[in-house]
C-alpha cells in the first residue's frame, strides 16, 4: 500500500527541483549549429504539495496517491536489488549540474511544404558539484523528423540513443545504455505564438534499485510567444502519466531566447 506506513517498501522518490539554465548556441553555416549548456540546480522538500494536488484534481490526472505522503519533504531512499538498503536524504539543496555540449546538423531540407530531417550529438561533462557531484561523463545521439501538416502545423517524430558511465553514484547504478524517442505537434493560430504539445518515452534508467520501473512516459504542453523581433518567450508544463513514484509527477517551464542578427 502507498504512504508512509507500507507493509513493504521497495523505494521512495520524493521531493522537488529548481533548475536554471543559460544556453549559448552559435550557427557555423546555415544547416549547422553549436551549442552549450550551463545549469544551476537545487532540490529539496519544497513547497507546492497543495498546488499539485490541486492540479490533479481539477483535471482528473492520476495523483501517485500522493495525500497519502508527508508534505513538502525530501526523501530518496529504498532497497537495492541485493536487499541493501540506501539513502539519498542528505543530498540536497544547490550547486552546478553538468555542462551539456550540443550540436545539431540539419542534412535534409525540404520546401516549406516538404520534410526536414537533423541529427543531434549532445556531451554530457562531469562538472557537477555538491549534492550533484560524482556522475561521469555521457553521450547521445538523436534523429529527428519534420513534417508539415498544412499551412499552421507541423508534426515532429525524434528517435535517439544515450550512453553514460553506470556508476555506481552514491550506490545507485545506471543503465549504461538508454533509449528514448517523442512525437509532437505544432500548431501556430498566429504569426507570434505556437502552441506545442508532445509526449515521449525512455527506457529503463536505474539498473539496481528494486522493483524500480523501466520506462518512463511523459507529456509536455508549451506556448511560444514572439514578444520582440529578437526575443521568444517559452511556457510550459509537464504530466507524468505513467509511474507518478518514479519520475517527474508535474513541472513547470519557463524560458526567454534572445537571437543576434
Amino acid at each position: 500500500m502507498p504512504g508512509e506506513t507500507p507493509g513493504d517498501r521497495r523505494f521512495l522518490v520524493d521531493g522537488e527541483a529548481l533548475a536554471l539554465d543559460a544556453t549559448l548556441r552559435r550557427g557555423l553555416t546555415p544547416h549547422l549549429d553549436v551549442g552549450v549548456r550551463l545549469p544551476v540546480r537545487w532540490r529539496g522538500g519544497g513547497a507546492l504539495d497543495g498546488l499539485i494536488d490541486t492540479w490533479h484534481r481539477l483535471v482528473g490526472a492520476p495523483s501517485g496517491n500522493r495525500p497519502d505522503f508527508l508534505r513538502d519533504s525530501f526523501r530518496v531512499e529504498g532497497r537495492l536489488s541485493d536487499g541493501t538498503a540506501f539513502s539519498w536524504n542528505d543530498r540536497f539543496g544547490s550547486g552546478l549540474g553538468d555542462v551539456e555540449m550540443e550540436a545539431r546538423w540539419r542534412f535534409l531540407e525540404g520546401d516549406p511544404r516538404g520534410p526536414s530531417a537533423a541529427l543531434v550529438a549532445r556531451l554530457s561533462l562531469p562538472t557537477g558539484t555538491g549534492p550533484f557531484s560524482g556522475s561521469g561523463t555521457g553521450a547521445g545521439g538523436q534523429l529527428v523528423l519534420d513534417s508539415p501538416l498544412g499551412d499552421a502545423c507541423d508534426l515532429y517524430v525524434g528517435a535517439g540513443l544515450t550512453v553514460q558511465d553506470p556508476g555506481p553514484l552514491h550506490g545507485i547504478e545506471y543503465e549504461a545504455g538508454r533509449g528514448h524517442g517523442f512525437v509532437a505537434v505544432e500548431w501556430r493560430p498566429s504569426r507570434r505564438v505556437s502552441l506545442v504539445g508532445e509526449t515521449n518515452v525512455a527506457s529503463r534508467l536505474v539498473a539496481n534499485v528494486d522493483s524500480y520501473p523501466g520506462t518512463h512516459w511523459l507529456v509536455n504542453v508549451a506556448a511560444r510567444i514572439d514578444v520582440g523581433r529578437n526575443t521568444t518567450l517559452d511556457l510550459g508544463f509537464t504530466e507524468n502519466i505513467a509511474s507518478q513514484l518514479t519520475t517527474t509527477d508535474f513541472a513547470l517551464h519557463l524560458a526567454l531566447t534572445f537571437r543576434r542578427d
